[in-house]
């Protein structure tokens, strides 16, 4: 697959993502992902589709702007492939950002998602757009909160979700134990779920230490094996993981290189700042990688 720089785990039982609301959400509020929901409606404006229905397609082609994790949708149909999801199924997606992964799952397998995001213009978004898109809406549903909160109010299916996934949010968490202490609750016994996270190879240098806190916005990156131990500790059986620090580089590499070449188009849709800021983190996350320390995991099923 595709590389997503960053760590994989399929696990047998339940987990629940808890968001810090008032960490996660300050960690990475504003430019790392909020400036993709003006991004998205210039896009859907320079296409003709600024207003009317649209379908999922229409969105998930945008790429980096409806799919926030990495390898995109590709990712996707790994984890719906990996989980067997059909139209049967029910997923949890955790820090459901813009609503692309849990679109692009319930469109191309029939399952039905509900999706939890802590920031609210991001759940406002996807809420929104994906009640553009004719026969979606009544598989996918938006929850703005966090997902650890016990008062918050989940459509939970009866005994649990049968999967869920995490795509690119337990990192920016600053207390990732109070996400794994709350796995059990969301889950039916038995259900499969899949998270990616960055992690470490290597002590990464002082350099790479101040990217990840101060740029990617990172406080809580380990080893595969103090991730798997953690999960343990709160109660994960059949945990399985890999390292797949190679693709995951070249994937950054190819997305930094990409992205610059779309200079002209970028600054005339979002503007030079929003284009110089991705620039930069994009160069940043990709020179992180190339340095061996920072890695990532493949998904397997236990």
């Amino acid at each position: 697959f595709v590389a997503r720089c960053n760590a994989i785990y399929a696990m047998r039982r339940a987990f629940s993502s808890a968001l810090s609301r008032d960490g996660a959400s300050a960690l990475t509020s504003g430019r790392m992902y909020n400036w993709r929901v003006r991004a998205v409606y210039s896009a859907l404006d320079k296409a003709g589709k600024a207003d009317g229905p649209l379908c999922a397609e229409d969105l998930y082609s945008l790429g980096h702007l409806d799919q926030y994790h990495y390898g995109g949708t590709d990712a996707c149909d790994e984890a719906a492939a990996l989980l067997g999801l059909d139209s049967g199924s029910t997923v949890l997606d955790i820090g459901s950002g813009i609503g692309g992964t849990s679109r692009y799952l319930a469109a191309t397998t029939g399952c039905r998602v509900v999706g939890v995001e802590l920031q609210p213009d991001l759940c406002e978004a996807a809420a929104a757009l994906t009640a553009r898109i004719p026969g979606l809406s009544d598989r996918v549903l938006f929850v703005q909160g966090d997902a650890a909160d016990p008062n918050l109010t989940l459509p939970t299916p009866a005994g649990g979700f049968d999967h869920a996934v995490s795509h690119l949010v337990n990192l920016h968490l600053p207390d990732r134990g109070a996400v794994l202490a709350a796995a059990h609750e969301s889950l039916c016994e038995g259900g499969t779920f899949v998270i990616e996270d960055f992690v470490l190879v290597a002590r990464p240098t002082e350099a790479e230490a101040r990217t990840l806190l101060d740029l990617v916005k990172a406080p809580s990156v380990t080893s595969i094996d103090g991730y798997v131990s953690e999960l343990e500790g709160c109660g994960f059986v059949d945990i399985q993981a890999t390292e797949l620090s190679v693709p995951w580089t070249v994937w950054c590499r190819a997305r930094s290189d990409e992205y610059s070449l779309t200079e002209a188009e970028a600054v005339a849709l979002h503007g030079r700042e929003v284009f110089e800021t991705r620039q930069h983190f994009y160069v940043q996350v990709a020179n992180l990688f190339a340095g061996g320390r920072i890695g990532g995991g493949g998904p397997f099923r236990g």
